[in-house]
């Protein structure tokens, strides 16, 4: 089984980016476009593993405010780019050093530039998740990020 740490963004930013992809999907029919429900910041990947214990601390992290933003492509991935006080996370998490957080939105060997940049919102829970090729994704632990002033 294998597990990641993820940020789901809410559904009116989901609904946000789906919109602004429409004229790449159709401008690139031949994108692995992967379907909204899929579509998370991952935290910090952990492999093949059992779960037990990777979301500990994560409760003490203060919510951050993100935004999705610009885009970006790596080995034949397309993806949105993240903007917002992560640092917090990213450390109690133990991300290592070069992460950048994103969102993958298409999978192929021609990408293009998106320009984009959504709404605002505060991630307020952090998802224990596993993936299995045959089932997709199943959330099997959340915690919630501290939203509280104190």
């Amino acid at each position: 089984m294998s597990l990641f740490s993820a940020i789901f963004p809410p559904d009116d930013v989901v609904e946000e980016l789906h919109d602004a992809l429409r004229p790449f999907r159709a401008a690139y029919p031949r994108l692995r476009w992967q379907h909204p429900a899929r579509w998370h910041v991952t935290v910090r990947f952990f492999g093949e593993a059992e779960p037990a214990g990777q979301l500990a601390g994560l409760d003490r992290v203060t919510a951050p405010v993100l935004r999705l933003r610009g885009s970006g492509t790596f080995r034949q991935v397309l993806w949105i780019g993240v903007d917002g006080a992560l640092a917090e996370l990213g450390e109690a998490a133990d991300v290592p050093p070069d992460w950048r957080p994103h969102v993958t939105v298409a999978r192929g060997a021609v990408l293009p530039h998106v320009e984009f940049t959504g709404r605002e919102w505060t991630a307020t829970e952090v998802a224990l998740v596993r993936s299995r090729p045959a089932e997709g994704y199943t959330v099997l632990e959340r915690v919630p990020l501290s939203t509280s002033n104190a």
